[in-house]
């Protein structure tokens, strides 16, 4: 069951985690955060973001300061270290395991690290971390990998894996 503070972190929308790691990527690359910073990394006019982190404000999880810089509060920086961890260990997943290119990489990481569950990312952790540590397996894993090709027949069911396959576009 959800405690209070937890049932009310779990209704930010995928922008507002996306504000909160950014504010955490700009602060831990400068030193500082500046609206015009944060927004030029997200790829939207600071305006857009200043309306975007009103929310953030009245949750209680960021601040400006004296300079109008703009602070985690504690709280708000423990959400953007697990979003910006989320977003790391997908990337990886996805460029180390699956070869996926870094661009579409990071593209899709941006689309999954609102979904994964905690539990996901931790066997994701350790499926990664096996394989940087253990070079003969991840060579065995990447040839075999490679050289994979699925062969299956449009079906209603599929034999293998119990889906229905689609077709091969």
């Amino acid at each position: 069951m959800l405690t209070g503070k937890q049932a009310h972190l779990k209704d930010l929308t995928p922008s507002h985690e996306h504000y909160l790691r950014a504010i955490f990527e700009v602060r831990s690359s400068r030193g500082y955060a500046r609206v015009t910073d944060v927004a030029h990394l997200l790829g939207i006019a600071p305006p857009t973001l200043s309306v975007g982190l009103k929310p953030l404000e009245a949750r209680g999880l960021l601040q400006h300061d004296d300079h109008r810089f703009l602070l985690l509060t504690p709280q708000g920086e423990r959400v953007a270290r697990e979003v910006h961890h989320r977003h790391a260990v997908v990337r990886a997943f996805l460029r180390e395991i699956l070869g996926r290119a870094d661009e579409g990489a990071e593209q899709e990481a941006c689309l999954l690290e609102h979904d994964v569950s905690p539990r996901t990312v931790e066997r994701l952790v350790d499926l990664l971390k096996l394989l940087r540590e253990d070079r003969e397996l991840r060579d065995f894993f990447q040839a075999r990998f490679n050289d994979y090709q699925r062969r299956c027949r449009v079906a209603e069911a599929c034999e293998s894996c119990d889906l229905g396959c689609l077709p091969v576009r």
